[in-house]
């Protein structure tokens, strides 16, 4: 998608959306182990989070040596001290439309069906061989 014509418009609206949308009292509490999986924050918590991806998006930091482009939401002012930023990278990648699938793994399921599958064939394997040893060497 080009953003070029309508970026300006789309820059003014941030900048208005910032004006209208107030830091003070907006929070959010993004879990900082592993397993959390649940955000709490407040409305403005949730709209400052969305405006500042927008905004970062807007302002994409270049490629580096040691970066590729990204985008870096200004979040410190928005996030409770016990939470952690809940991304380490937002990479920025233009042609990710033209890049294959990635394949899904087959999951905890699949994994424990497979083994069954390995372990049915192993003692299948075991008895065949058992039998033709009993055939050979009577």
């Amino acid at each position: 998608m080009d953003l070029d014509e309508s970026e300006a418009e789309i820059r003014e609206l941030v900048e208005r959306l910032d004006r209208l949308i107030p830091r003070d009292g907006a929070h959010l509490t993004i879990p900082a182990e592993p397993e959390g999986n649940t955000t709490l924050g407040n409305r403005l918590g949730y709209l400052r989070f969305g405006l500042e991806f927008l905004a970062a998006a807007l302002h994409p930091l270049p490629a580096s040596h040691e970066q590729p482009t990204r985008v870096e939401p200004r979040l410190d002012y928005l996030l409770t001290p016990d939470s952690r930023p809940p991304f380490d990278l937002c990479e920025v990648d233009e042609a990710i439309v033209s890049r294959p699938p990635v394949r899904a793994g087959v999951g905890a399921l699949g994994q424990l069906m497979a083994a069954a599958v390995v372990v049915a064939l192993l003692i299948l394997a075991f008895m065949g061989g058992s039998v033709v040893v009993r055939w050979l060497f009577g």
